[in-house]
């Protein structure tokens, strides 16, 4: 057992090692301008299982050099939905100016606005860890009182509280984060459809680097809506998910 742990942890160090300096060296082409071998050597980290915000940013970042607009944004939002950054946000604000569609996002209320900020402030596994904390603490202040015949709860009732507040915050950020299918546009041009079929109604177009919400699909067709609310369908292989 001893030996074979051994052979993982070197097997998993070499790997570590390999990694490491395949994003070293594309860092060092990204710096020369090489643009494309960067994105290559970027590619083949992520191919070993090995996916971070920081190389979906530093890809995102090519492609912006590159003027590829639909690939930056994508790369972008990838980086975004692993770990939020503000510098990570900022070059995807820039980017989406150079598309074609600017569609304007239906305006959120003001507790929307304040929900949203209080999301973004942790990670969702940050919440969620949080949360499990405070249930731990929950059950352990609960017994402690049983266990000495404590008529006062208040510290176990002021923690449920928490727990119960912290676990609906994780579910918000779960949900926001990862149960919401998400595209980007990879077609030059797009026509958005009323139903599911070539003979139905073209409602609008979408272009290169739109980001769409996936709401339902039917074979090759995914229904999809954007900021504005306007809904519609193409087919799957006009975009890429997320």
């Amino acid at each position: 057992m001893k030996r074979l742990a051994l052979i993982l942890f070197a097997i998993f160090s070499i790997n570590t090692y390999a990694n490491e300096s395949l994003f070293n060296k594309a860092n060092q082409l990204y710096s020369q301008e090489k643009y494309h071998n960067a994105i290559l050597l970027y590619d083949s980290i992520i191919s070993n299982g090995l996916e971070s915000s920081e190389i979906y940013y530093n890809i995102g970042n090519c492609y912006y050099k590159k003027s590829d607009w639909a690939n930056a944004i994508w790369y972008y939002e990838k980086s975004l939905k692993l770990n939020y950054k503000k510098s990570t946000k900022e070059n995807l604000e820039l980017v989406k100016l150079k598309i074609i569609d600017q569609i304007e996002t239906i305006p959120q209320l003001f507790y929307e606005k304040w929900w949203d900020n209080l999301l973004s402030i942790f990670k969702t596994i940050t919440w969620q860890i949080l949360s499990i904390i405070t249930i731990c603490f929950v059950v352990f202040t609960k017994t402690i009182n049983l266990a000495t015949s404590l008529k006062k709860d208040n510290l176990s009732r002021f923690l449920a509280i928490i727990a119960i507040s912290l676990f609906f915050i994780s579910t918000s950020s779960y949900n926001k984060n990862y149960s919401k299918k998400e595209a980007i546009i990879f077609s030059s041009s797009v026509a958005v459809n009323s139903a599911p079929t070539n003979k139905s109604t073209n409602l609008f177009s979408l272009h290169s680097g739109t980001k769409v919400e996936i709401t339902d699909s039917i074979g090759e067709w995914i229904k999809i809506q954007i900021p504005n609310g306007n809904n519609g369908w193409i087919k799957e292989s006009e975009c890429k998910f997320l």
